[in-house]
């Protein structure tokens, strides 16, 4: 028996193309919220403040795939020349529960959560929207900015950093803004990528956004405060069970009870004129990415064979 190695470099090559993420990720979604994907709330270890290392194990039964991502956030890596995110993803044989599998999660923990905010902007976004907001220029406002080009290419991206440098590095079309609210200001789609912390500030209120907006607050509570989802017509999670976990920690404080599941919310009808989607980041969706990846791996002669 042997294991197979991917680096973040293999895994960047090995993924598809952003189309095909996007169309992944909604039918991960919808596999969720028909009750097909085993995804238990994610247990937790907090060793620095604001800083986490997660368990996300998950198993798709339609495809018959069990992983598990070990991933780890720290704010404070950014002052060490560390990348803020980091983890791996372990495949095991659904069959006979041998590992066959390691790879780098990064890389996928990047691309499935830019993915996931496509397909919401892709349902939920106004209609004829051409204008977006990111907060936040680190890795996540990157593929977001990709993302956003690959949903409208002519879109126009208002940005803010507080290390104004970074902001070059979100590509074409991307203005600097002077702040956060100058940023959302009659932007369609509102991206927030901060860190992650115990108690923020959470300045975004729902005086900040257009009549007609989406918004993606991937950071949790970090920006979006509770007055702003609570003026949302329609406020989706990508898994109720792990907010409700998430609010147990003290995240979420005021936050209204989430109308549905992303994947229950993609199957209906309507259009509601001011939405929130908040997307935690499901292990179902780094089980789908890294099982394409493996297939890809195989296929393509890639990695490095580990013995057990």
């Amino acid at each position: 028996m042997s294991l197979l190695y991917l680096t973040r470099e293999d895994v960047a090559g090995l993924l598809p193309s952003i189309s095909d993420q996007l169309d992944l990720v909604e039918e991960t979604y919808r596999a969720v919220g028909a009750g097909r994907v085993e995804l238990p709330p994610k247990p937790g270890i907090h060793p620095r403040p604001d800083s986490f290392i997660h368990a996300m194990p998950a198993y798709l039964q339609d495809e018959d795939v069990a992983a598990l991502k070990w991933v780890a956030g720290y704010p404070a890596n950014k002052e060490r020349g560390l990348p803020y995110i980091t983890g791996l993803i372990v495949l095991n044989d659904a069959e006979t529960g041998v590992p066959t599998a390691i790879m780098d999660g990064a890389e996928i923990t990047a691309a499935r959560t830019a993915a996931a905010s496509g397909v919401c902007i892709r349902r939920f976004a106004p209609e004829d929207w051409s204008r977006a907001a990111v907060l936040g220029a680190g890795e996540q406002g990157r593929f977001h900015a990709h993302v956003l080009r690959k949903l409208n290419p002519e879109v126009a991206i208002q940005a803010w950093d507080p290390h104004a440098e970074r902001i070059g590095s979100l590509g074409d079309r991307v203005e600097a803004a002077t702040g956060p609210r100058e940023a959302v200001a009659e932007a369609d789609v509102v991206v927030t990528a901060g860190p992650i912390v115990e108690e923020p500030d959470s300045p975004l209120t729902q005086d900040w956004l257009a009549e007609r907006s989406l918004g993606l607050p991937i950071d949790f509570d970090f920006y979006f405060s509770a007055d702003a989802v609570t003026a949302a017509e329609l406020f989706l999670v990508d898994d109720v069970g792990q907010f409700d976990y998430y609010r147990s920690l003290g995240h979420f404080q005021g936050w209204p009870e989430p109308d549905a599941s992303v994947g229950e919310a993609l199957s209906r009808d309507g259009s509601p004129s001011r939405v929130v989607c908040c997307n935690l980041g499901i292990g179902a969706l780094d089980a789908a990415f890294a099982a394409h990846v493996l297939v890809a791996a195989r296929e393509q002669g890639i990695g490095t064979e580990l013995p057990l």
